[in-house]
């Protein structure tokens, strides 16, 4: 009489486990760190914002003011805003089936997104909770052979400029090195980082010149536009820790 009832609670322990299995992920054979744990929302796969790019190798920022994150690897800069299903590849939009989102006051992010963004596989074991993510180390543009030698050095602008909402430089720096250029906006009341507005990543000429342009926008908040400068950071290399030279300017207006 009691022998249905100890089956039905064997299989209630089994299906219980299986559904407490926690969710892993391996980058390239590394598993990365669980705490705070992955989570599966709608079928996707979330971790924390920090967590996903640091594991991808991309450098990644957080803007405040639109709560969005901002993750640049080798030429390739992805945008995800929390609740949005709207992403952005290089400034192209892409919907997305589940959005970046707040769990338990941490932003958390998809996986799957941002990994096949920046070139990668990914496939899903769900016998053991999985998610395996095969990331090329292939080099980019700065494999022309060159090795960062110091810093760039800035022609155009100089400290202190005023600027309009884009403005063009003018460099010179290590030929044959990927050089990353990009803007931070800083609120000019209490000098907090509000945005970061990715700028390019290329190989300068031969002769180690390298112009462009880059924005300088500015920003508006419930109906205000905020006072704001920009803290310009043009680096001679891929990687954080590369040497650079950073440019205060400031609005025209």
């Amino acid at each position: 009489m009691n022998k249905p009832l100890f089956l039905v609670l064997v299989v209630f322990a089994v299906a219980s486990a299986s559904a407490c299995l926690a969710i892993d992920v391996s980058v390239n054979g590394k598993m990365v760190p669980p705490d705070p744990p992955a989570v599966e929302r709608g079928g996707s796969v979330l971790l924390p914002v920090r967590t996903v790019f640091t594991a991808l190798g991309a450098d990644v920022t957080w803007e405040a003011a639109t709560m969005t994150a901002i993750a640049v690897r080798r030429g390739t800069t992805v945008r995800m805003t929390i609740n949005s299903r709207t992403a952005y590849v290089n400034g192209q939009p892409v919907t997305l089936s589940v959005p970046a989102q707040l769990i338990n006051d941490r932003s958390y992010v998809p996986v799957r997104f941002p990994a096949e963004a920046f070139g990668a596989q990914v496939d899903w074991d769900g016998a053991v909770q999985l998610v395996t993510i095969t990331l090329a180390e292939t080099a980019g543009p700065s494999a022309g052979g060159g090795t960062p030698q110091g810093p760039p050095v800035v022609l155009v602008p100089q400290e202190g400029d005023k600027v309009g909402t884009r403005i063009d430089f003018s460099i010179t720096t290590t030929p044959g090195v990927e050089q990353v250029i990009y803007t931070l906006v800083h609120r000019a009341d209490n000098d907090e980082i509000i945005s970061n507005v990715p700028g390019i990543r290329h190989l300068p000429k031969e002769d180690g010149t390298y112009q462009g342009g880059i924005a300088t926008p500015r920003l508006i908040m419930e109906g205000k536009r905020l006072p704001v400068w920009y803290e310009i950071h043009f680096r001679n290399g891929p990687h954080e820790g590369d040497p650079e030279t950073v440019v205060k300017v400031y609005p025209n207006d």
